[in-house]
């Protein structure tokens, strides 16, 4: 549920109000996650790693609040209850992908069985952004995590649809390598600062890896 955000009595209206103005409002930081214990779990069920590691992700997201905050529209900074995933899904050897809309369950074996129904019913002949396309400058209640596997990365800058940044936090997972004897994997992020501060990027990072395990 969206709700709009009264301004002048929100708690966070002096960070807000000072980056604002701001050519640049959002940071961008990358951090890698302990993921043994996900991989580990995927492998002996025979499930997806990509989809246990998205529900780490977004469960984080949904239970900070600060991830929430979107400003619309018309201007507004509104908060929503939940959100969802948006993920780039391959469909071709070429690189081509199709962009899904993964419902937020907190149950994980509801969210790996409709994520992955989801996922099996591409079609890859149709507009591959046709979920970002949906609801238009009102898709907000979302987060984007596009995933690199063959890829390792220490830092990367997302892009930026409007000057204050984009409609909601892009994110991207990177290559899982073996460092001191366990598997890590890298997660940058783009926020805007006027939601989110350092506390809130240590409070995710600290939360997904402790998912992951």
């Amino acid at each position: 549920m969206k709700h709009i955000i009264d301004i002048k009595t929100w708690e966070r209206k002096e960070n807000y109000e000072f980056f604002l103005g701001f050519q640049n409002p959002t940071i961008s930081i990358t951090s890698e996650v302990e993921c043994s214990g996900a991989r580990t779990r995927a492998k002996a069920a025979g499930e997806s790693f990509f989809l246990h590691y998205l529900y780490a992700v977004l469960r984080a997201v949904n239970e900070i609040k600060e991830f929430r905050f979107r400003i619309d529209s018309e201007g507004r900074v509104v908060y929503f209850d939940t959100v969802d995933m948006l993920t780039p899904i391959k469909v071709a050897d070429n690189g081509r992908f199709f962009t899904v809309r993964l419902p937020w369950y907190p149950d994980f074996k509801t969210f790996y069985t409709e994520a992955k129904a989801i996922i099996s019913g591409i079609d890859p002949d149709k507009d591959p952004y046709e979920a970002e396309k949906t609801g238009g400058s009102d898709l907000l209640d979302v987060v984007l995590l596009s995933a690199t596997p063959d890829l390792y990365f220490t830092s990367l800058t997302c892009t930026q649809e409007h000057r204050h940044g984009g409609n909601y936090p892009l994110m991207n997972a990177g290559k899982a390598v073996i460092r001191g004897g366990v598997l890590v994997m890298p997660i940058a992020m783009t926020i805007h600062h006027g939601f989110i501060d350092g506390h809130h990027l240590s409070l995710f990072y600290k939360k997904v890896e402790e998912f992951l395990k």
